[in-house]
């Protein structure tokens, strides 16, 4: 038999969020995507990996006969955004260090055509604008999965978006494409 519920991640509702000042998105060469809620004083953070399956329309489709009734509005929204656009990958969103922790009420969908990067939380939706580079450097998974850091972290705060749909641009920024020498950040994670 089957529980949803402990599919269904409770940072992930609106009231879970709310929690929250804010989250980090990174990016790395492994074609991993790191989401970071943090807290006020960053004392309690909660730390999430999204994956991106082989075969992420099966994965998907699992995860919506599994939970897809009572997370309605947040299927709606991640199978709105795979319609609507071009190239898409689906990253299911797990705990860091549990890959079977997944929480079937956040997705990440990735799209080159748009060169977006679309985090669904329950039934809101974040988009982060990206140049091209980024999201190629992502499909091609050529980084290491250990001991390489991020080659984008950039942080929102919740007062830039106060949990409700909101866009992000950042495709003027640069990836870290030499990372040679370079010293992870306190908050990359290499282990």
């Amino acid at each position: 038999m089957n529980q949803p519920n402990k599919h269904i991640d409770p940072n992930f509702s609106h009231e879970g969020l709310s929690a929250f000042q804010g989250y980090s998105l990174q990016l790395f060469g492994s074609g991993r995507i790191k989401l970071t809620l943090q807290t006020q004083r960053n004392t309690n953070r909660s730390e999430y990996y999204a994956d991106a399956p082989k075969r992420d329309v099966e994965a998907y489709k699992r995860q919506k006969n599994r939970s897809g009734e009572l997370l309605a509005q947040h299927f709606n929204l991640v199978d709105r955004l795979i319609t609507e656009q071009d190239d898409t990958k689906v990253f299911r969103v797990h705990v860091k260090s549990d890959n079977n922790a997944t929480a079937d009420n956040a997705h990440v969908i990735t799209s080159i055509g748009s060169t977006c990067v679309f985090c669904a939380f329950d039934n809101i939706c974040h988009t982060w604008q990206f140049d091209r580079s980024m999201l190629v450097r992502l499909y091609a998974k050529q980084g290491a999965r250990k001991g390489v850091s991020s080659y984008l972290n950039e942080y929102v705060a919740s007062y830039e978006h106060d949990w409700e749909d909101a866009s992000f641009d950042f495709s003027t920024v640069a990836p870290r494409l030499d990372q040679v020498g370079h010293t992870p950040a306190k908050d990359d994670d290499i282990y």
